[in-house]
């Protein structure tokens, strides 16, 4: 019974493998739209980009044209409206990363705090990284219960089947870490 089983097995995998090997895409022209479609996006990346340079080079000879008219008035209000849309912004990342800075010279002690407070964030970051590295404890056992499973240290061939229902975590655990 279990040879005929297994005969009839092998026999429906191996015509499953050739059929799902040899399958196509049932529409030649998908790999033409596809090959289109990456032409395009490309296509379109590019002209993307040339936007982006022509209106940098636009942006700059109108500069340079107030420049040579002797518009300065004009030309100084269009810097001072940039820098205040950018200002707003300034302060707020530079108050974060003031914030940020004090975390990490928190997390540093007492003495460590006055001497580094002087380096940049990132310098910082990688110093209090190091220092938590270095000075991480081993967690105390102290108030951890004794192990109570397999107390007799039982080989689980010597062992009853209900003492190796209630071990049975901890004889895997001893092969796994075999």
């Amino acid at each position: 019974m279990s040879e005929t089983t297994t005969e009839t097995a092998q026999d429906t995998v191996q015509e499953v493998a050739p059929q799902s090997q040899n399958e196509e895409p049932t529409n030649p022209e998908v790999g033409n739209l596809i090959a289109e479609s990456k032409k395009y996006r490309s296509r379109a990346q590019e002209a993307e980009s040339q936007l982006a340079e022509l209106r940098a080079s636009l942006e700059k000879k109108k500069e340079e044209e107030l420049a040579k008219q002797n518009k300065w008035e004009e030309l100084a209000t269009k810097r001072q409206s940039e820098l205040d849309s950018i200002k707003s912004d300034y302060e707020r990342l530079k108050g974060a990363e003031q914030a940020y800075k004090e975390e990490l010279l928190n997390s540093l002690g007492e003495d460590e705090r006055e001497t580094f407070k002087d380096l940049s964030v990132s310098q910082l970051r990688a110093l209090s990284e190091k220092l938590k590295i270095e000075t991480q404890e081993v967690p105390s056992t102290s108030s951890t219960p004794a192990r109570t499973a397999n107390t007799s240290s039982k080989s689980w061939v010597d062992m009853s089947n209900e003492e190796r229902r209630a071990n049975w975590g901890a004889i895997l655990q001893s092969y796994v870490k075999r």
